[in-house]
């Protein structure tokens, strides 16, 4: 995997193009008030370092936020001249190895993250799951292999440890791919079963693969009705008076070499989502 990495034409360029990301950068910083929310999956044990390098380095630079403080971004109650954006940290799926990094990496520079996670997935065991996490998580393309979905012990031990959980859909699925009685379970029924057995329903959702093709109007509609932030996977950057229906997340591959994990912690991808950054906030003023 790492060499087929560093064999891809982007990889190649990343330095390149990092470069003068950040050369247009000093000509043009971002907003004051402005955060970047970077989304993981699974983090495998061979990704760990990776990750813990890059934790560590926006820890050192004092620019790790919690949930609750990048939700007062949005309010505008954050401080004017800022540097850098700060980065909030978000994880989907809910895979086991969210607790284990959550407790070892996050844990001791005591950083908080919000985790996305599948109640429907997380009620599962065994075969079941394993099916289910094929067919929903992978979409069809490639079985779970020893991957596993935390239970809700280790949901409840996040919480322990000050982490925040968002919903994620009840069971994975692709909202635009259901009829309207199938969206309203995965919303509702999600949002019933955290109520269920959390006591209390996420502010925060992530709508399931993250493109702007995955959610539509009636989706983001019912997602609004019982909740009040909805993360997608588009790119780009976070800013006060944004919708709250419609925050960006920068996907970042920790398979990859530094430099192209840099380029997508910094934003560099930002200019390849413009249309999908209007269309998704086109829906969210269209509620």
């Amino acid at each position: 995997m790492v060499i087929k990495a560093m064999l891809n034409p982007r990889h190649l360029a990343a330095p390149l193009w990092l470069a003068a990301w950040r050369a247009g950068r000093a000509l043009f910083p971002e907003p004051a008030g402005s955060f970047r929310i970077l989304l993981f999956h699974d983090v495998p044990k061979a990704e760990r370092p990776a990750f813990a390098q890059l934790v560590q380095s926006l820890a050192d630079a004092g620019r790790l936020i919690t949930p609750a403080q990048a939700e007062a971004r949005l309010n505008s109650a954050a401080p004017k001249g800022q540097g850098r954006p700060p980065c909030l940290i978000s994880f989907d799926d809910g895979f086991a190895s969210n607790l284990e990094v959550a407790e070892t990496i996050l844990a001791p520079l005591g950083a908080k993250a919000l985790f996305f996670v599948c109640p429907g997935l997380t009620d599962l065991s065994g075969q079941a799951q394993a099916d289910s996490i094929a067919a929903n998580v992978f979409d069809g393309k490639r079985g779970a292999n020893d991957l596993t979905i935390l239970g809700w012990d280790g949901v409840e031990r996040l919480m322990a440890l000050g982490h925040s959980i968002g919903s994620h859909t009840l069971s994975h699925k692709r909202l635009t791919a259901l009829s309207p009685d199938q969206c309203a379970e995965q919303i509702e029924g999600a949002a019933q079963a955290f109520q269920a057995r959390l006591g209390a329903v996420p502010e925060w959702f992530a709508y399931t693969f993250g493109d702007v093709g995955s959610i539509n109007p009636p989706s983001l509609a019912a997602i609004a009705a019982r909740h009040r932030f909805c993360r997608s996977g588009v790119r780009g950057l976070n800013v006060p008076g944004m919708s709250p229906l419609a925050l960006r997340a920068d996907h970042v591959d920790l398979a990859a070499p530094p430099a192209w994990r840099q380029v997508a912690v910094e934003g560099g991808l930002d200019p390849l989502y413009r249309k999908a950054r209007a269309a998704l906030d086109g829906m969210a003023r269209g509620l």
